[in-house]
Parts: C-alpha cells; sequence; structure tokens
C-alpha cells in the first residue's frame, strides 16, 4: 500500500474542509453533538489555549478522564501543536499513576472531575508532590480548583491567539515525530511506554478501515475506554481519518445506554472484545431489531468463539464482522480477517497481515524461519512503535536488528498468510512434561451449548509445578455443573491435558477495555487451592468410568 506522509492535524483540516457538515462525533449521554466543522472549531481553540499556556512541540501531556467529548478534543489538539500524549487508565491506582506521570516526564496534565463525583481531581491531589516535571493541571470543568486551570479558561485563551501562530505550529510538526505515549498494562513488570508517531497510527487505521469496508456514510459505536488503543485509535481516530461518524453512548461501558445508541443513532459498525458483545447480547434490554442497522465492526482483544460469531452473522445480520489482532507497539492491528471470509476462518484465526505489515513465525528458542502451518513466535515488522520511552535495553529485546517486533505469541500461518494463535509464550503451561496450550481447550470447551465464556489457565501448584484450571459462565439461565464441565472434558480431551480443577463462575476479572486478566485468575486459583493435596471431587476432573472384565 502506499503510506500516507501527513500527520493527524493535517488530515483532519482536510476532512473538514471537504465535509464540514458531516456529523463527526456524537455523545448520546452527555447530549453532544459536532460536524468537523464545529470539531475542528473546537480543537483549534483548545489547541491554541494550549500553545498560550507554554505547551511546547515535544512536551509530554497526560489525559485523564472517562469517554467525553473533551477527551477527543484535547487527544486532536495536542496532535495538532506537536505535543505527546500521555493517555491515563482512570481506573488506575495512585501508584500506577504516580508512576506513568514521573516515568514519562509529563509537564501538563489535562483531567477530568471524575467518573462520579471529584474522585480524579482528588486522585491526582494526592500524588502530585514529587513530580518535578508536572508544570500545569488543566481540569476539564466549570468551577476552579488551587493550582489548576479550569478547560473553559485554558479554550478562552486560544482566542487570544492569532491563527498565524497555530498554522506555523502545525508546519513544523513531522510526520515521524512523537504523537503519544501509550503504557502497557504492566502485568509482567513496570509498565513500559510505547512512543508512537503520526506515521504509524495514521497508516494502519487506514489499513483496517478498508480491510473493514469502512466509509464516511459508516457510523462506529464507541463504547471501549478511551485511555487504550482500541478507543483512541482504532474506532476514533480510524472514524475521523476517512471521515465518518463516531456514537459514544456513555462514559464508561453500559450495556443499557450502548444498546439504545446503537438503535437510535442506527450505528453501522460495533467494536470489543467477545465478553463486551455478549454482554449487549445477553442483556435484558436486548431485542434483535436494536441491532438492524449494524453490519459491521472489528473484535478483538480474545479469541471469538463459534457460536458468539454465528449469533452476530446468522441470527442478527452483522454480516461483514471482522477479527483483529494487534499490540500497542505496532502502532495497533497486525492482522485482520475480511468481510467475505468464513465463520470458520473468522473464528480460527485472527486473520492475514493488513497490507503494511510484514509477518513470519519463528522457531523461539533458534530464531528460525518457519514454514507454513508450524508453531512459532509472531513477529511482525512495519510502522512499528519508534521505542519504549527511555527504556533502550526493554526496546532492543523487542523489536531486532532488522526491524523484527517480537510479540511473544505462539502462532501458525497457512499458506494463504492466515494466522492463527495457539497461545502465548508466558501462558504455555508444562505439567508433568505436557505442554497444554489454552486457547485448544478453551475451543473444546466454548462448543457446550450452556458455556458463555471460559477460560483455561495455569497456576503455580507447590511441589507439583503447574497445574490446570478451566472457569466457566454459563449461558443466562443455563442449568450447568461443574460435574457436567469436567465429563465433556473427559471426553473429549486427551487424557494427559484435562484440567484438574473446575468452577462455575458469575463474571471474569477484566481490563477495561474487556480482556480477561488470567493473571488474577491465576492468583485466585493458587489461593483457593492451595492447601487441597486432594481437590474434591466437585471441582477435578472425574475418573472415567472402569471398564468391566470380561468373564
Amino acid at each position: 500500500m502506499e503510506i500516507i506522509r501527513k500527520t493527524i492535524g493535517q488530515m483532519l483540516n482536510e476532512t473538514a474542509a471537504s465535509h464540514p457538515n458531516r456529523e463527526a462525533l456524537i455523545h448520546t449521554e452527555v447530549s453532544i453533538r459536532y460536524n468537523y466543522s464545529l470539531l475542528l472549531w473546537e480543537v483549534e481553540r483548545a489547541a491554541k489555549g494550549l500553545m498560550n499556556a507554554g505547551i511546547a512541540k515535544g512536551d509530554r501531556v497526560a489525559l485523564l478522564a472517562p469517554n467525553i467529548p473533551e477527551w477527543i478534543v484535547a487527544m486532536l489538539a495536542l496532535n495538532k501543536i506537536g505535543a505527546v500524549l500521555v493517555p491515563l487508565d482512570p481506573e488506575a491506582g495512585p501508584e500506577s499513576l504516580r508512576y506513568v506521570l514521573g516515568q514519562s516526564e509529563a509537564r501538563a496534565i489535562i483531567l477530568a472531575r471524575g467518573l462520579e463525583a471529584e474522585e480524579y481531581v482528588d486522585l491526582f491531589f494526592s500524588i502530585q508532590d514529587g513530580l518535578p516535571s508536572l508544570e500545569h493541571t488543566f481540569v476539564i470543568a466549570t468551577q476552579s480548583y488551587p493550582g489548576t486551570v479550569p478547560w473553559v479558561e485554558l479554550t478562552a485563551l486560544g482566542e487570544d491567539l492569532d491563527d498565524e501562530i497555530l498554522r506555523n505550529r502545525e508546519k513544523d510538526v513531522l510526520p515521524t515525530d512523537p504523537v503519544a505515549i501509550m503504557y502497557t498494562s504492566g502485568t509482567t513488570g513496570s509498565p513500559k511506554g510505547v512512543v508512537l508517531d503520526h506515521l504509524g497510527l495514521i497508516n494502519k487505521s487506514l489499513a483496517s478501515t478498508r480491510r473493514q469496508g469502512l466509509s464516511h456514510e459508516d457510523r462506529l459505536c464507541l463504547f471501549l475506554p478511551l485511555f487504550h488503543m482500541f478507543g483512541n485509535t482504532c474506532v476514533a481516530l480510524s472514524s475521523l481519518l476517512i471521515g465518518a461518524t463516531i456514537v459514544m453512548p456513555c462514559l464508561a461501558f453500559d450495556p443499557s445506554k450502548a444498546l439504545e445508541a446503537i438503535h437510535r443513532q442506527k450505528c453501522t459498525a460495533i467494536y470489543g472484545s467477545p465478553s463486551m458483545i455478549i454482554g449487549l447480547l445477553d442483556h435484558p434490554e436486548f431485542k434483535k431489531k436494536r441491532f438492524a442497522t449494524l453490519k459491521k465492526g472489528t473484535m478483538g482483544g480474545a479469541p471469538c468463539p463459534m457460536e458468539l460469531m454465528k449469533r452476530l452473522v446468522q441470527d442478527m445480520g452483522v454480516s461483514d464482522i471482522t477479527v483483529g489482532y494487534g499490540i500497542t507497539e505496532a502502532s495497533s492491528w497486525i492482522t485482520m480477517t475480511r468481510p467475505n471470509d468464513s465463520l470458520e476462518r473468522r473464528v480460527s484465526t485472527i486473520g492475514a497481515p493488513l497490507e503494511c505489515n510484514e509477518v513470519k513465525i519463528i522457531h523461539a528458542a533458534t530464531g528460525e524461519d518457519l514454514p507454513p502451518d508450524k508453531q512459532g513466535e509472531l513477529c511482525v515488522r512495519g510502522l512499528l512503535m519508534k521505542e519504549y520511552y527511555k527504556m533502550p535495553g526493554a526496546t532492543s529485546a523487542a523489536i531486532d536488528k532488522e526491524g523484527w517486533l517480537h510479540t511473544g505469541d505462539l502462532g501458525e500461518m497457512d499458506g494463504e498468510g492466515y494466522v492463527k494463535i495457539t497461545g502465548r509464550t508466558k501462558d504455555v503451561v508444562v505439567r508433568d512434561g505436557v505442554e497444554i496450550y489454552p486457547r485448544e481447550l478453551e475451543e473444546v470447551l466454548y462448543s457446550l451449548p450452556e458455556v458463555a465464556e471460559v477460560q483455561v489457565f495455569g497456576f503455580p501448584n507447590p511441589g507439583k509445578g503447574q497445574e490446570v484450571a478451566a472457569w466457566v459462565k454459563p449461558r443466562e439461565g443455563a442449568k450447568l455443573t461443574v460435574n457436567d464441565v469436567a465429563r465433556f472434558a473427559r471426553r473429549k480431551i486427551e487424557k494427559t491435558k484435562v484440567p484438574h480443577y473446575f468452577k462455575i463462575v458469575k463474571d471474569f476479572p477484566m481490563t477495561p477495555t474487556g480482556k480477561v486478566q488470567k493473571f488474577k485468575l491465576a492468583e485466585l486459583a493458587e489461593k483457593e487451592y492451595r492447601k487441597e493435596e486432594n481437590p474434591p471431587a466437585s471441582r477435578r476432573a472425574p475418573k472415567s468410568p472402569a471398564k468391566k472384565k470380561k468373564k
């Protein structure tokens, strides 16, 4: 594909000039609607306000807020003036926020009051001491707080700055300049700041919209958290780059509000993890007619069960839904299925590489390139992150000298270039010398009609190495017992790979993007089963019935 060498600010200017009256952003919970002309006006007021306050090109500016319209406006304003956005997780604890603000050397922060009261402001005030780089605090609120500037005053400052000064700043911003530092989850150590540029975000977004078949006529429902790349790049930025419409139904994921917005605003595309989509379909207020306009979208973050894909495509008519795979270090999407792929291909693979990506499978130990249908580590090259911020050792460990990013995910690629993820190198369980891949077992258990979600994972077992557990969330109203699941597993899974522990659960610990946190499941299981040298029958796979001897 031809690489677009522009900045996000330039792309927004062009879209607003071509389609000034087209709807750009609708937020149904706070009753805000922007067409592209009005959105650009709001963005430029904020951009000039930030410049007038002293924000320079290259300054890191953190953003702590729920899904509000100002989040999008602030992101685009920072993009325009060459500042570097540092999105913050609203659900992160004080130590995590302090670490990110300190490690990123953020010079300013833009924060909302809170989701319910003033919890974000209170949290920030509790950690602001000891952050020497932090000079400016802007609060998205009408009232003022000590040492802060209200958002309305910041944007008003923009009216005092000449437009030509903003135009000159925009000319100084290059496509290869850093545009954001997005932090990894840090589940295996301190979070790492992934430095991204305009070039990568724009071209990955445009490649994904082409793969999905999106156009300016589409209306994308956005309930994913904006601090995460899935929300701010894969949906929000992608929509704005092609002149489509973003529909935001809620400040934080709310199935009821999302269903209402999809129906009332005639959304055509939906995005989320399988868990989020299941949350919509299984909600008491769900009605098929509310999905009548939905045809497109992408699921990511976790494998999509066949039953869920059938419900979406065959029962609900979301015929062109795709499945994608990406990571922050690769500037978002790496592979994606096509709208006309078979259901089997859409659930058994993560699609083929986008045109801007090269993908290969290597032997994890030797680094040797593997032929089709052989399992190894998935590597990607093309429009990757610039670095892990201030972590040269981690950067060189992730990206080799030939420019290949080693993802840590295990997979296979067939002769047509379609990739199947078989697990993560860290998720592979070795029990009694046998390698067990949780994804394979999950696919088997998903074939039980009563199962809504299943998670198979390993956890430490003192004296025995690793053990395997399968925790299952039943469908609404389904009568499913631990023994039902265990017996099914015994029939369908190789004896050496059958989980020894089973449990029926109501929910799984999730990230804000709807991805199940398996490391938390492992922690819970280790505590729960620690004292059980011989787990009770209700938690273990039942033994196969003894065969009668022939007389």
